[in-house]
């Protein structure tokens, strides 16, 4: 088991010394002339332009192609995606993007799982606009009912300065939480954190890959069972200000299931100001790295972390594995502290890519486009969470490795069927609607 995760280290360490850039094979005697966009009935010409490296004037290889296509597709935009080159006068190409759009513009029926439990469904409806213009705007209204119900209104433009490319994000929340602090229930019967929060990010793209932001929120906090300690203020409301700045490099191909590429984002977070009781920072970072070792055969690995500083902090932002996070082969099992440390490791084999469907009997051409990909994996996973007052030891990382089937589904689904064996070779099986990194 640690030689698994040695060797896992060893690669994922080793390539990313190396160069993030597109793995293009100079071919001179083919350069793109121009680049032509069909079906975008409604989508504006530079949102889809705006993610490609491909430009007029750019060397022409297969993998580019690939590769833009893969991230356009990401935008979520479109049942399918193709690109085709149109030989003009050698050694000159014409790019043909297609695509075929979805429907933007609905009232949505909403039903999912929490925290990757089963037990723990929520429905309700909305309404979204997921390309507001045109311009990949994003409009919500969603209310949820069931497990942790929830009032959610957002508003995101990805580019409200064509020449600076800078960004916005808008938004007000009511959700309830149900507390998964077992310190905070201190043996009573469990109760509901009911969360107010409003926020806006402002932010700039550099290139396709870099952005960098920064948020202003304020949240309240109140309680159905106020009792001493469950909050930092003794009269039973926290109330606070919320001051953060983060960066993301972002290369990925895909982002529900990626075969190629890396991502990185780090953020730091400051809550309360000029109050004693709220006075505290967060940490975090995530990195990812996608590496093909051969056609259809890819190494992922992601390292992840969140660590706390200042006074004390709450319980309902302490962090866990068990819910969103999980570690495989202890994937029911809670284990709670104030900064946690993760891996993951995938050895993803592609054995059928995916494959696109018309069904002409769907009444709407924007239902009308499926997708159906399958791919089998091997898996490592190792994390732990501790207190500030507890020292980090590699002997307490709880550890599990596996197997399993990985189906890609339309509207980024991906079906996750999975048997994982922890460090004392206990096994589990595990469905999921989502890659795990």
């Amino acid at each position: 088991m640690k030689t698994f995760f040695l060797i896992i280290f060893f690669f994922a360490s080793n390539n990313f010394l190396q160069s993030n850039n597109l793995p293009l094979q100079q071919t001179p005697d083919a350069f793109i002339d121009s680049v032509i966009i069909l079906g975008n009935n409604k989508t504006k010409s530079f949102v889809i332009l705006r993610e490609m490296k491909l430009k007029p004037g750019s060397v022409l290889t297969d993998e580019a192609i690939d590769y833009d296509k893969k991230r356009i597709y990401s935008l979520q935009l479109f049942n399918s995606v193709e690109i085709f080159k149109v030989e003009t006068t050698q050694p000159k190409y014409n790019l043909l993007v297609v695509v075929t759009e979805r429907w933007f513009l609905y009232p949505i029926p909403i039903f999912g799982i929490k925290d990757r439990d089963w037990k723990k469904i929520y429905y309700g409806a909305g309404i979204v606009d997921i390309n507001f213009r045109g311009r990949n705007e994003k409009i919500f209204a969603i209310g949820t009912l069931g497990y942790e119900p929830s009032l959610q209104l957002s508003y995101r433009n990805p580019q409200i300065d064509y020449w600076e490319d800078v960004f916005v994000n808008t938004s007000f929340g009511y959700y309830e939480n149900e507390n998964k602090s077992l310190s905070a229930q201190n043996d009573a019967a469990n109760f509901f954190q009911y969360h107010t929060s409003a926020s806006i990010s402002i932010g700039k793209r550099f290139q396709t890959s870099h952005t960098a932001w920064i948020h202003f929120g304020y949240e309240v906090v109140k309680l159905s069972d106020y009792q001493p300690g469950r909050l930092l203020n003794a009269w039973g409301k926290d109330a606070f200000p919320i001051f953060s700045t983060g960066y993301n490099y972002d290369t990925r191909d895909l982002n529900d299931y990626t075969l190629f590429g890396s991502y990185i984002n780090f953020h730091v977070s400051k809550f309360g100001l000029f109050e004693k009781n709220i006075d505290y920072w967060k940490y975090s970072f995530d990195y990812r790295r996608f590496i093909p070792l051969i056609p259809d055969v890819v190494l992922a690995f992601r390292s992840f972390g969140t660590f706390s500083s200042g006074e004390e902090l709450p319980s309902y932002k302490h962090v866990y594995f068990g819910y969103s996070e999980r570690i495989r082969g202890h994937y029911k099992n809670i284990y709670e502290g104030e900064n946690v440390l993760g891996s993951s490791a995938e050895l993803r084999i592609v054995l059928l890519q995916p494959q696109y469907f018309n069904l002409d009997f769907m009444p709407m051409p924007e239902f009308s486009v499926w997708k159906f990909g399958i791919a089998a994996a091997l898996f490592g996973d190792a994390g732990n969470v501790w207190y500030r007052k507890q020292p980090l030891a590699i002997a307490d990382f709880k550890k599990g490795y596996g197997a399993g089937l990985h189906f890609m589904l339309s509207y980024h689904f991906v079906f996750r069927a999975e048997y994982a064996l922890n460090e004392l070779r206990k096994g589990e099986f595990i469905f999921d609607i989502s890659a795990a990194f």
